[in-house]
């Protein structure tokens, strides 16, 4: 069973279930735990501990992937909880599922972090000191309110987005140079699935500008990259 982890506005996360053969996939959202997900999680005995998926009972060992499409829940999606007991309730279900997620031995996507349920929670300069460990050129930035800002951009600047899953690279005509960034990124961050941005002031020479590690699920050659990873032989 592949857990897809999202919320019911992204139309794109039921069509990425939908890619999977039938029952391989799942939808879990926050507005509608009652329906898609049910736990009795022992801390002592993890691997043995019972999960009801849909309606169907299944053990931790079941799941057999996972993709997190969101960062976090928000409070707005449980609606169905008291107004005042919203925030609590959602910083509780933020928690258990980033140790819900952790310590289950699957392949993941994007694994969670101590601070979000996708991936990286580092900030800018945090993930540019592994950048340049790397030997990778980062686009200048300056700092406003302790917080990293890009330069104004020059006219006629290049710009190009890589994402990798897995090994593949997504779209066309991706130089083989940030192709190479991508996968030195992906393992050096033991994340499956990163976003890239670039530029370049003359369309050679890129420079990584941001890195993203949650999903963008809507292209249809992301889905299909998606199951493939998960579906690919032993």
């Amino acid at each position: 069973m592949i857990l897809i982890i999202s919320n019911i506005a992204n139309e794109a996360a039921t069509a990425l279930v939908d890619r999977f053969p039938v029952g391989a996939a799942s939808l879990i959202t926050a507005s509608e735990f009652h329906a898609s997900f049910r736990a009795g999680i022992a801390v002592s005995d993890f691997s043995s501990s019972g999960i009801t998926i849909r309606g169907a009972g299944n053990s931790t060992k079941d799941v057999s992937g996972v993709v997190t499409t969101i960062p976090c829940f928000l409070p707005q999606e449980f609606y169905y909880i008291e107004p005042a007991d919203r925030n609590y309730v959602c910083s509780e279900m933020n928690a258990f599922f980033i140790y819900f997620l952790s310590e289950l031995t699957c392949p993941k996507l994007n694994p969670p972090s101590t601070r979000t349920l996708s991936g990286m929670s580092l900030q800018k300069i945090e993930w540019m000191k592994t950048a340049h460990t790397l030997d990778i050129p980062v686009w200048p930035f300056h700092l406003k309110n302790s917080q990293p800002t890009d330069l104004d951009k020059p006219a006629g600047l290049h710009y190009l987005k890589a994402t990798i899953i897995g090994d593949t690279i997504i779209g066309d005509h991706t130089p083989d140079s940030i192709a190479t960034t991508m996968i030195r990124l992906s393992k050096a961050f033991s994340l499956p699935y990163l976003s890239g941005h670039f530029f370049s002031p003359d369309g050679t020479d890129y420079f990584l500008s941001e890195l993203i590690s949650v999903p963008d699920i809507n292209p249809q050659e992301t889905q299909q990259a998606i199951v493939n990873y998960f579906l690919k032989p032993a």
